[in-house]
């Protein structure tokens, strides 16, 4: 479902993967992220023409994962934001990754698998490295490198408006995918995000909030971190600290999502225990 947050900011909250952003200038339309599917990247597609907006002046990608860049390719020619970090993540979907994430739709859509399989790559072309900000006319957008989710991620601020593109840096009430993460930086990015003058934040997933959702997303990761440095000092293997960490009644799970959450929380708990380990090795 297509969301007015104010005049000429927009979110899309019904494509798989979270929520994509639009934002209306004189200077042109600037998308935040595209959908990951290419059907649900032809229906927003489809939606922009609807509402009369021919002219794409920007792409920014919040981070390397698919859901955020794959659709790039439906809106070209246009300029393509991220952070350098991002670029040999995406290059490995050039290779045998692609064919990898195919295979997951083969089962049940050949159609679509075959079509991700020979999906162009569109990657950010120009890079933030710590803030870009854009005169846009009638908008300033800043776009922000905001290390986390992962070392790659960036933000979409609206100073005026005061409403941040988040990414997912923040998820609202979720458990947050962690397998990439820098957590350190992520909990210095949502005490960056605490200080803004922010009023509105749309996550990479839920609904859009305020500043709110930051501390129980802060004191999840602190938490984790503090239970898997606990468990290793005491000798626990990865397998094991998976088994232990527990924190799946940290936010509320759908039992149709149990299976998913459980997964996503073990990677992000295997990810902590690499992060506690070479921390600790290097002391």
């Amino acid at each position: 479902m297509l969301r007015e947050l104010a005049e000429g900011v927009f979110v899309e909250d019904g494509f798989e993967g979270g929520n994509n952003g639009l934002i209306l200038t004189r200077r042109g339309a600037l998308l935040v992220d595209t959908p990951m599917l290419p059907p649900e990247a032809r229906q927003w597609q489809l939606k922009l023409m609807q509402m009369g907006i021919g002219d794409i002046y920007g792409i920014v990608n919040t981070d390397y994962h698919p859901e955020h860049f794959w659709g790039n390719a439906f809106f070209m020619p246009t300029r393509t934001f991220g952070n350098e970090q991002a670029d040999r993540p995406i290059a490995k979907y050039r290779d045998s990754a692609m064919e990898k994430l195919a295979e997951e739709y083969r089962a049940h859509d050949p159609v679509l698998a075959q079509e991700l399989a020979q999906l162009k790559i569109i990657p950010p072309e120009i890079s933030v490295n710590d803030q870009v900000t854009l005169y846009m006319g009638d908008r300033q957008v800043q776009i922000l490198h905001l290390s986390g989710h992962t070392p790659a991620s960036l933000g979409v601020y609206l100073p005026e408006l005061k409403i941040l593109f988040a990414g997912d840096n923040v998820v609202n009430n979720e458990h947050p995918e962690m397998y990439d993460a820098d957590t350190l930086g992520w909990l210095r990015t949502l005490k960056k995000l605490q200080a803004m003058d922010i009023d509105v934040i749309v996550p990479g997933r839920g609904e859009p909030c305020g500043k709110e959702a930051l501390q129980p997303l802060y004191n999840y990761i602190v938490e984790m971190r503090r239970r898997v440095v606990q468990l290793f000092k005491e000798g626990a293997s990865r397998r094991e600290t998976v088994e232990k960490v527990g924190m799946l009644d940290f936010f509320p799970v759908p039992e149709e999502q149990l299976a998913e959450v459980k997964m996503r929380k073990r990677h992000s708990i295997e990810r902590v225990y690499t992060e506690v380990r070479i921390s600790i090795r290097n002391r």
